[in-house]
């Protein structure tokens, strides 16, 4: 009714966010629907750079996503921060989301303006499902985000061990250190996580070599 009788499907509130925003971020499909019928821009961002496919995969809404994506929406469009699409979706755990902005070419590798790639905060936030997509995909395991530190680093660290084992399994490079001299190995033992040390162990890191304070491993544990 209200587009019937003329309302501007592009105005906005406060925030920059749009009808269309506001129906993909809470999952109302037919709503979106509707507002792509009157041509409401796919791309239109609100504040911070949000455009509706960002939220849309942020918070898992499939059907949405498919939608805008068949309606034109930019994959790669990225937030203020770099942040992409296929970012959100793995900060969040959305495999099937991730699977399709795949299928529409996202660029698997960009990185947010701390070179934080979608593997990496798949990684460090333990989703091994988007993992595993990533890689399939040919995700840069040993891309490393600003200070040297790599997905397998993070995975160590946070002790996400189906993550690791991924990472491993695509030939992570288990001695490549971050700041500081910082190895994978150093992370899992300074935060107690046995599996992964024995992981990595068995993957051929090396377990005397130390940080560039002269903390090894052992002194980590």
């Amino acid at each position: 009714l209200l587009l019937e009788a003329g309302a501007s499907v592009g105005a906005t509130d406060g925030g920059g966010r749009s009808a269309m925003y506001i129906a993909c971020q809470e999952g109302h499909v037919e709503i979106v629907r509707l507002l792509l019928e009157a041509s409401a821009a796919v791309n239109q961002a609100a504040d911070r750079g949000f455009t509706p496919l960002h939220v849309a995969c942020q918070e898992g809404h499939l059907e949405i996503a498919r939608l805008l994506r068949d309606a034109g929406a930019a994959v790669n469009q990225a937030k203020a921060n770099g942040a992409t699409p296929l970012f959100a979706a793995c900060l969040k755990g959305h495999p099937e989301v991730a699977r399709l902005l795949l299928e529409a070419s996202a660029a698997v590798n960009q990185a947010n303006e701390d070179g934080v790639t979608p593997l990496f905060i798949a990684s460090q936030e333990g989703r091994p499902e988007c993992a595993r997509l990533l890689l399939e995909a040919s995700a840069a395991v040993n891309q490393a985000a600003d200070g040297g530190f790599t997905p397998l680093f993070f995975a160590c660290q946070e002790g996400h061990v189906d993550v690791v084992r991924l990472l491993l399994e695509a030939s992570a490079a288990v001695n490549q250190a971050a700041a500081g001299g910082l190895t994978p190995l150093l992370a899992a033992c300074h935060n107690g996580h046995l599996e992964i040390a024995r992981l990595l162990r068995d993957a051929g890191a090396d377990l005397h070599q130390a940080a560039e304070d002269g903390a090894t491993p052992l002194i980590a544990a």
